[in-house]
């Protein structure tokens, strides 16, 4: 009998195809590593040294033509986007970014009244300033090229190497959460401290929040309303009628459209008379970017006095930088805590985003104008204990959540802040609520050691210290026993520990450098440092996965990740992109590379998002699982037998989306070879699946017809037996499924775990 089950236990394997959904490209260093470093030296060197021409070059524009004109026109055509119908994003000039408008806006701020351009904006001009700004901002990045030379000492270098990256983060990255995120989160966050605020500045957090709101609103309905005015000109047959309908659109216009049409350049063309008529209008844009108080007040309801101390209080001056020094514009652009100009009875507000981009920033110098900034790290750290809860049982509806745990261990107390329990699964979660400030990032060596170690190492070590107790435990340890027990949590019903950390503040940069801190000796090269999650993203993460084994999974195989690669440059919204095409299954990759960019691959989540913001609804994006694949999940989640996350973790580690489709096939081949032999004790009836990572348990399918039915059970126990001997995986799963009830993803699982040496 022990013969023909042996036999019966035969199985086919199937192959894993190397290839990806998405296709990554391999960068080879250069043949000659000195000569690039060379080219690349003289480049930064002729860079820095054109900078003082350049700007220069920037400062004469607003002295030709006018300041107001060329900042509207610059952020308008450099930033504006238009979504389409079905979702598409188009940007008129792709190479200008958020952060080169801040820094003309910055610019312009350098720039004496009395030297102010008086002559209408030509299009030369705008093109010499769309061509030099974005130069004039790598200049920041070949200045510290420059200074990295000087720097010999190996751990120095490494030690500047991060901090050019953290520099670059601040300096460039704008959206820490997509527009109604951060609307949402930002009311909820504040909202408590009004009443203070109110008392020491004259009005709330709400009330800017709400104000600002409008002014973004308000700006895209004048934008639209600009270029629609196009729309309704270009509509003219000939350049006659296009003038006429010119004057009809345009209110308060000087002369007649014979006039005009008399002024023109004979023989002009149609495409000719529209490009005179847009450079024209833009004549206007500024005013699409400026505010009275009482027009302000008028449409949103506040007291004109209230309008105009909330807009005083996030503006600069006219003439406010004038003395300076340059550098310090790239370094800490004022432009980012008062995004408006004070003009004296209006306001100039060009980039209306950039107000919620900057806008925690924004409120931590409101609240130390107020006197105000206890309360406000109190209140960060209330929302956020707060919302990883909330968020967590969104997650995991079927969890134990607890929250602000306290334990003791040899006299000393500890705390968690949040701790889910999910079947045979414990996710550990720490809030850190502490501020990314640009200041302590860019300080001395020693002072952005203390800012790391705070923000990132000793709230995974919070965690890290509950997970060792947990196995403690259950390695036999009575007091770790009787301490978990007290915490609500079983140690022998804990099959996975997740531990991550959760921020207000974007510190994706930081995360991704888990190896570079460990180099240099910021963190503890035997400590597993814990992911760090901003709150933003990871109500996005389980809004997009929107399944709990999805989001154990992605939270699970991301701790991996983060620890695959020597250099991983992204943010959290790529990780998760790169998840939905992958499954995180990227072992080869991972053999292979030291330096991993996956900056762009949050394409689809951007452009679902901000969709939604724009009014168009466009399909969520979705993780890629053949339907095999989805169903066994989905069924999973519905009936939830014990250890059913486990099961889910294991099925979604052993196949990548084209590796499922391989799969899927395999398995449509082998129901037709049981059916046909499975009469013959030896007949081949299972699949097994060998991750390439040993972590990573085998996966086995075993089919076999209802005349087999009674054996199944004993069968795939024998299978997991026989496949725990054969291979270095610590654990087994197999699924058991009928091939005379096909449409049922599985009928039976089972999980095995070879036995722990102690």
């Amino acid at each position: 009998m022990k013969k023909k089950n042996k036999k019966r236990r035969q199985r086919t394997r199937v192959r894993r195809p190397k290839d990806l959904t998405i296709k990554f490209s391999t960068v080879n260093p250069p043949r000659d590593l000195e000569k690039f470093k060379t080219a690349i030296r003289e480049t930064a060197a002729n860079s820095v040294a054109e900078f003082p021409e350049m700007l220069e070059t920037v400062r004469e524009q607003f002295r030709t033509s006018h300041p107001l004109g060329i900042m509207a026109s610059f952020a308008t055509y450099g930033l504006l986007k238009n979504v389409t119908n079905n979702g598409n994003h188009q940007k008129a000039l792709p190479n200008i970014e958020q952060y080169h408008a801040e820094l003309l806006q910055a610019v312009l701020l350098t720039i004496p009244l009395e030297e102010w351009g008086k002559k209408p904006l030509p299009p030369d001009v705008m093109q010499t300033v769309f061509d030099i700004v974005p130069k004039l901002s790598e200049t920041f990045f070949f200045q510290r090229v420059l200074a990295g030379q000087k720097v010999k000492d190996e751990q120095k270098m490494a030690v500047l190497y991060l901090q050019e990256r953290i520099r670059f983060h601040t300096h460039a990255v704008r959206n820490w959460g997509y527009f109604s995120e951060v609307v949402k989160i930002t009311t909820e966050l504040y909202g408590a401290l009004d009443e203070d605020f109110s008392a020491h500045l004259g009005f709330s957090i709400s009330d800017l929040v709400r104000l600002m709101k409008f002014v973004f609103d308000e700006y895209e309905r004048r934008i639209n309303e600009h270029f629609r005015i196009l729309q309704k000109v270009q509509r003219g047959k000939n350049t006659r009628q296009m003038v006429k309908l010119y004057y009809e659109n345009v209110p308060d216009l000087v002369g007649n459209p014979e006039e005009m049409i008399a002024a023109l350049p004979p023989g002009i063309k149609r495409k000719g008379m529209l490009g005179f008529l847009r450079a024209h209008l833009d004549l206007r844009l500024h005013e699409c970017s400026t505010y009275q108080c009482d027009e302000v007040a008028t449409l949103t309801g506040h007291a004109p006095e209230m309008v105009e101390t909330i807009l005083r209080a996030i503006s600069l001056p006219l003439e406010n930088l004038m003395d300076t020094k340059p550098e310090y514009l790239f370094l800490n652009n004022p432009v980012w805590v008062a995004p408006s100009i004070d003009l004296g009875e209006s306001f100039f507000i060009p980039m209306p985003q950039a107000f919620f981009s900057h806008i925690n920033p924004i409120i931590a110098k409101l609240g130390e104008t107020a006197g105000l900034q206890k309360e406000l790290e109190r209140a960060r750290a209330r929302f956020l204990e707060s919302k990883l809860g909330e968020v967590l049982k969104t997650a995991l509806p079927s969890a134990t959540i607890s929250t602000n745990l306290k334990w003791r261990w040899d006299d000393q107390e500890f705390e968690n802040d949040c701790l889910a329990i999910i079947d045979r699964m414990v996710v550990i979660a720490e809030a850190k609520s502490s501020r990314l400030t640009p200041e302590g990032l860019r300080g001395a060596p020693d002072r952005v050691k203390r800012h790391i170690q705070e923000l990132v190492l000793e709230p995974s070590v919070q965690s890290s210290r509950l997970e060792k107790l947990i196995v403690d435990a259950q390695n036999g340890d009575e007091k770790a026993r009787t301490t978990v027990r007290e915490l609500g949590i079983d140690p022998f019903k804990v099959d996975r520990v997740i531990r991550l950390s959760v921020t207000l503040d974007d510190l994706s940069i930081l995360s991704s450098a888990e190896d570079e801190f460990k180099r240099i000796g910021w963190i503890p090269v035997d400590h597993d440092l814990a992911p760090t999650i901003s709150i933003a993203d990871f109500m996005c993460l389980i809004d997009i996965l929107d399944n709990p084994v999805l989001i154990l999974h992605y939270l699970c195989e991301r701790t991996f990740f983060q620890k695959s690669f020597d250099d991983l440059l992204g943010d959290e919204m790529d990780f998760l992109g790169l998840y939905l095409e992958t499954g995180f299954n990227l072992a080869e990759l991972e053999k292979n590379n030291e330096f991993f960019v996956v900056t762009g691959l949050s394409e689809s989540i951007d452009q679902y998002y901000n969709s939604r913001d724009a009014g168009v609804k466009l399909p969520k994006p979705k993780a890629k699982h053949r339907p095999l694949f989805r169903k066994i999940i989905e069924r999973l989640c519905q009936r939830r037998p014990e250890g059913w996350t486990m099961t889910g973790l294991h099925l979604l580690n052993a196949a990548s989306f084209t590796e499922q489709r391989e799969l899927e096939k395999a398995l449509a081949k082998l129901r037709q070879m049981v059916r046909k032999n499975y009469s013959d004790p030896s007949h081949i009836n299972s699949l097994q699946i060998q991750p390439q990572k040993n972590r990573k348990a085998r996966l086995i399918f075993y089919l076999y017809p209802d005349e087999l039915r009674p054996t199944h059970r004993t069968i795939m126990e024998q299978l997991a037996s026989e496949a725990l001997e054969q291979s270095l995986s610590e654990e087994c799963c197999v699924f058991g499924r009928c091939i005379d009830n096909w449409e049922m993803p599985y009928e039976a699982i089972c999980i095995a775990r070879k036995q722990k040496e102690r």
